[in-house]
């Protein structure tokens, strides 16, 4: 069966980690918050996205410094299970760096479950 992906827009792009094991939201979350700590990223503000399309999800804002413009967007997507960073065209050039790194620390992790 062909890897399903996370599609790119028009408007953004996106950088998918690969999910091999089963971990639940709260463990992703905190291999998250230990991997962007480590990039100096603060995570601003926890929701979901669209409950129809990605059910029981989580997503995640991380900012370099909270007064700043600027937010990478990181979901994980259990059920996929699908994990990956939105970095939005408009974004600063902090966005663009920090979702690369990130996604590569992140990968690392992951290896490991």
């Amino acid at each position: 069966m062909p890897r399903r992906t996370i599609k790119d827009t028009d408007k953004s792009r996106n950088i998918q980690v690969e999910v091999t094991g089963e971990l639940n939201l709260d463990a992703m979350e905190e291999a998250l918050i230990d991997a962007a700590s480590a990039l100096g990223l603060t995570m601003s503000h926890i929701t979901t996205l669209s409950r129809k399309k990605y059910p029981n999800n989580r997503h995640w804002h991380f900012k370099e410094d909270l007064k700043a413009k600027g937010c990478l967007d990181v979901t994980y997507w259990p059920a996929g299970p699908f994990f990956w960073i939105t970095i939005r065209n408009y974004e600063p050039e902090w966005v663009h760096r920090s979702g690369k790194r990130l996604a590569s620390l992140m990968e690392e992790r992951l290896a490991e479950f």
